[in-house]
Formats: C-alpha cells, structure tokens, sequence
C-alpha cells in the first residue's frame, strides 16, 4: 500500500471508508465486550471481557490516528490546509 502522500484523491476517499468500516465494526466490538464484561456471572470471563476492550481500545485509537491523517491528506489536496511553517530558533 503506498503511503498517504503518495495517494490520490480518490484512493484517500477509499482509504477513509476502509477506515470508518474498520472503526464502526470496533465500535461493536468494544460493545459487546463491554456487555460480556457487565453482564457476565464468571470472573474469568468478566476479566477476559475487560482484556478485550482494552486491547479493542487501543486499536480503535490507532484508526482514529489513521482517520485523522487522511483527512488530513484529503485537506491539503483539496487545498483546504495550508503545509506547515516550522520557524527556525532565534529569528523573530
């Protein structure tokens, strides 16, 4: 897969979907895990439940990472986002 610069418009717009596919069907995870954890009457599984929202968590963290620098790759093709200007130390 090529990197977001290196991507069209087009296989932006494709990548975000992917994107808000994958985190939706975490989203369902994260509450049926949440559920398991609520409602379940063995401990095992009430610390399995929470195991695995934790871990469903994280990665749900690292898609909305995702999300974010497509969108923001989409912003700048379409010219909505101005490139960053670091300012060099000790000029004012």
């Amino acid at each position: 897969m090529p990197s977001l610069d290196q991507m069209s418009e087009s296989e932006l717009l494709a990548e975000l979907q992917h994107v808000a596919n994958a985190c939706e069907k975490l989203n369902q995870e994260v509450l049926r895990a949440a559920q398991r954890q609520q409602f379940s009457k063995d401990d095992l599984e009430i610390a399995q439940a929470a195991h695995d929202r934790q871990s469903l968590l994280a990665h749900m963290n690292r898609l909305m990472d995702r999300r974010r620098a497509v969108e923001g790759h989409l912003m700048r093709i379409r010219g909505q986002l101005r490139p960053l200007k670091l300012d060099k130390v000790g000029q004012g």
